[in-house]
């Protein structure tokens, strides 16, 4: 316990560290460029307008193939096709985004 703090700056500081292991998280496994992840995160975008800008277009474009398509195969224990990885991909940062982040599995 630190002098000062109260139970809720325990809570915003825990609620932090977890969002930020998330994003850091999918960041490594995808390979995924963060800064982008935490720019649109922030936009607090919809289904609507999540790719606004083509920003969602662009997050996409900095994943790492070889990382995601690793992922994806050691996730599922079988070879997927490349056009199936680039859904699974979509769905899944769309997903991430929508939701404000989630834990994903390693």
């Amino acid at each position: 316990m630190e002098s000062g703090k109260t139970f809720r700056d325990y809570v915003t500081e825990y609620q932090f560290k977890a969002k930020n292991d998330q994003i850091q998280s999918i960041s490594r496994i995808l390979g995924v460029d963060e800064k982008k992840l935490r720019n649109l995160l922030a936009a607090n975008v919809n289904e609507a307008n999540i790719n606004e800008f083509g920003r969602f277009d662009d997050l996409k474009a900095s994943v790492v193939r070889e990382k995601e398509e690793e992922y994806f195969v050691k996730l599922e224990n079988v070879k997927i096709p490349p056009f199936k990885i680039n859904i699974k991909e979509h769905n899944l940062l769309q997903k991430f985004i929508l939701k404000g982040g989630f834990d994903i599995e390693e």
